[in-house]
């Protein structure tokens, strides 16, 4: 394998979370749970710490599930008979997903259930959400969105998980951004200097060629109507 720049290792890594999505049924329910979670944590007054906890959580039983995949391809790929210790390290690295997901359920019941049942039912007058947590969400959906739509698109563009590809990763955070400062400031100064901002990132990945115009396009739209939809729905 040929050593490569930062930006080249990032690639690797994402590279390594699209092979595990693609290729393993659990790591589809997991993206997916990963998402629906994020988005049901904003009906929640979580506190720092608990989103924290949550948060961990999250990465913990998404971390096991790539070892245990990982592990799994490996003694394929060196034993190709039965053996009884192949066997023991995969039962091993499968107890350790299992372990993880048992810790995911317990501290779901822990985070969410008192905060269900004394509510009864879930009414926007009991959010009470920080800006802070918003915004840290609206950005994570802005990553998970514009990586789902390079996978989706990888083979027609050709571009990798942070250079290239059907939308500007750079653009979707920037002008992600920038919707938010503009919420959070409310005033029309900040606001033009924040989108004047966005505008100038969009426009030097179009100016050295990594993205397209219509890439860069998408990437702020899709900023901007995740940072709209979150804040304005959620705040």
């Amino acid at each position: 394998m040929k050593k490569g720049g930062f930006i080249s290792s990032f690639n690797y890594a994402v590279q390594g979370i699209i092979s595990a999505i693609k290729t393993e049924r659990n790591m589809k329910f997991h993206y997916l749970a990963a998402v629906l979670v994020l988005i049901f944590s904003l009906f929640m007054d979580f506190s720092r710490l608990e989103f924290m906890i949550l948060f961990f959580t999250i990465c913990f039983v998404v971390a096991s599930e790539m070892f245990n995949t990982a592990i799994e391809r490996t003694i394929d790929l060196v034993v190709q008979e039965y053996n009884p210790i192949a066997k023991y390290v995969k039962d091993v690295s499968a107890g350790a997903v299992l372990i993880s997901s048992i810790n995911a359920v317990v501290v779901a019941y822990l985070l969410f259930y008192d905060r269900i049942s004394i509510s009864g039912d879930f009414v926007l007058d009991k959010i009470q959400n920080s800006n802070e947590h918003l915004s840290f969400i609206a950005i994570i959906l802005v990553l998970i969105f514009t990586i789902g739509g390079k996978y989706l698109r990888a083979r027609k563009n050709k571009g990798t998980y942070f250079q290239g590809g059907a939308i500007s990763g750079h653009s979707a955070l920037a002008f992600c951004a920038a919707t938010i400062i503009s919420i959070i400031a409310a005033d029309k100064l900040v606001t033009l200097a924040a989108f004047g901002i966005a505008f100038l990132v969009a426009e030097s990945r179009v100016e050295t060629g990594v993205h397209k115009v219509s890439e860069a396009i998408s990437g702020a739209v899709l900023g901007v109507l995740i940072a709209i939809l979150i804040f304005k729905f959620f705040s």
